[in-house]
């Protein structure tokens, strides 16, 4: 496959750019959830266990 020079320099600045950046805090281990809740609530972490809405609305404050 022959490719133009135009398209080789947009394949190669796509590969260059930058999406975004994660950020990841870290966590201190406190309490965790017996591995029965854990399956159920779809985390180990009682911290982590907050419903979408909560989330959205700027109430979890990470405690």
């Amino acid at each position: 496959m022959n490719y133009s020079e135009c398209e080789r320099n947009e394949m190669s600045a796509a590969t260059n750019e930058r999406v975004g950046y994660a950020y990841v805090p870290f966590q201190k281990l406190g309490r965790v959830y017996t591995p029965e809740k854990a399956m159920v609530q779809g985390t180990i972490f009682p911290e982590l266990d907050i419903c979408l809405g909560e989330y959205e609305r700027g109430l979890y404050d990470g405690k």
